[in-house]
């Protein structure tokens, strides 16, 4: 079967919204305050200005933090292309593996689309690694950040110029990890 460069551009735009929803957290209910992220920006830019409350980094806060990233989405990358399942799990916090461990998600996972059509049934965090990590991995390019507060980032791409959020980040003992959103984030 030959597949055109638009079927190509839709796979993998497909792919990707799976894996970034695989590396979101699962809605939390919290009161409503209308906020969108801010569209991304160019590295070499200031942090777009924040809502009022928000955490607010100054532009070396921002750029060193942007560099820890980049390096970080590169590992984290290079780690997925090789199928590492242990160095992948040596970049989760401990709740990000115990959310993507537990039944109830492996449970919803299986029933997404691509793993229920193919009879795929994760029941583990190494399945969810193997059967959805790996194949929908992406050369994920950092494009941005989005401070939460100064230890929990929004890693962002930009995907046709919309940006799309390849992880939440938490900096644990002086290292960025993929984590969880938390209860109030946007």
């Amino acid at each position: 079967m030959v597949m055109v460069a638009g079927g190509r551009l839709l796979c993998v735009l497909v792919c990707s919204a799976v894996f970034a929803a695989s590396c979101a957290s699962p809605p939390v209910k919290t009161p409503a305050s209308p906020s969108a992220p801010a569209p991304a920006t160019a590295p070499d830019s200031a942090p777009a200005t924040p809502s009022e409350g928000a955490f607010v980094a100054s532009e070396e806060l921002y750029r060193t933090t942007f560099r820890e990233v980049q390096d970080v989405v590169a590992a984290i990358t290079r780690i997925i292309a090789a199928g590492d399942y242990d160095g992948w799990q040596s970049y989760l916090t401990v709740d990000y593996a115990a959310s993507r461990s537990s039944a109830g998600f492996l449970a919803d996972a299986s029933n997404s689309g691509v793993l229920k059509k193919n009879g795929i049934v994760l029941k583990s965090l190494r399945d969810y690694f193997d059967n959805v990590v790996v194949r929908s991995h992406l050369q994920a390019t950092l494009d941005d950040i989005q401070f939460l507060d100064e230890t929990h980032v929004k890693a962002l791409a930009l995907v046709q110029g919309t940006p799309v959020i390849l992880y939440y980040l938490v900096q644990e003992n002086g290292r960025w990890k993929i984590g969880l959103k938390q209860a109030g984030q946007s």
